[in-house]
């Protein structure tokens, strides 16, 4: 969940709250990318709350609000977070992302279960 520190770092300026801050970092990242995270987390919004409240447990120890308690489920989502983090610094480091190779990856990491 460091991943998560980091995005919350680059929007620091911004007065957002943690799950408004993953949701810009989301939408700033390719409709491509996006629209694959669509297809296999279902709703977004529902992702990032797990996200959020998996984070505030594994930080705070606030077992009512964990979202994710399956250590499989766990290392899954954290795998495609990251790779979505991997993206956005590619991204804003001027680096093209948008090619079918990159996808393909995301793909994988999309569809791996661990």
């Amino acid at each position: 969940m460091n991943r998560i520190l980091g995005i919350e770092s680059y929007f620091r300026n911004e007065r957002l709250t943690l799950r408004d801050k993953i949701n810009k970092f989301i939408e700033e990242l390719p409709e491509s990318y996006r629209e694959l995270l669509s297809e296999h987390v279902g709703n977004t919004d529902d992702w990032i709350g797990k996200l959020v409240s998996t984070r505030v447990f594994l930080t705070h120890g606030d077992r009512e609000n964990m979202a994710v308690s399956n250590p499989y489920k766990l290392v899954q989502m954290t795998k495609k977070f990251g790779f979505m983090v991997r993206i956005f610094i590619l991204q804003k480091l001027g680096i093209t992302i948008d090619k079918p190779k990159i996808l393909n990856k995301f793909k994988n990491v999309l569809t791996t279960h661990y």
